[in-house]
């Protein structure tokens, strides 16, 4: 009941208030420049999901560009002097020009199994950068729209 007054709102749910679809809308007016190689398509793609749900802006009010990094390194030493797990780190630094200048990093760390097959280490290796690149979208996300949002109240 006491926050109510105090003007909390979640930053998450689907509340029909004005203010969500006018930031839904200032969202959807941001241009994804492409990212280069296999792993920047795929964060372009889940960016593309999150920001440009009905398509790609015909009058972009932003443009962001992103660069994606990708490094792993073993852990989990057995035995035989061979890694057993190993950790993907992903990193994106962006950038949002236009009406909004924003820049900033995000960095998601995931681990995965080395299996004694290459076909599953792979598979494993696959699903682990999946999940990465999502959370590396999810959080370019947020980022931007609590950024849009702080900026637009001080107008």
């Amino acid at each position: 009941m006491s926050l109510s007054a105090c003007g909390y709102q979640p930053l998450h749910g689907n509340r029909k208030t004005a203010q969500n679809t006018q930031m839904k809308q200032e969202l959807s007016r941001i241009w994804i420049e492409e990212i280069k190689d296999r792993e920047g398509q795929q964060l372009h793609n889940e960016l593309l999901n999150l920001f440009n749900m009905k398509g790609r802006p015909t009058q972009p009010k932003y443009k962001l560009n992103v660069y994606y990094e990708e490094s792993t390194s073993g852990l989990g030493i057995g035995k035989d002097d061979f890694s057993t797990r190993a950790n993907m780190v992903v990193q994106a630094n962006f950038t949002l020009t236009g009406a909004s200048n924003l820049d900033g990093k995000s960095q998601s760390v995931v681990s995965y199994n080395i299996l004694t097959s290459p076909t599953g280490t792979e598979y494993a290796k696959r699903d682990a950068r999946v999940r990465a690149i999502k959370n590396i979208a999810t959080d370019i996300h947020r980022r931007i729209a609590v950024h849009l949002l702080t900026t637009k109240t001080k107008d």
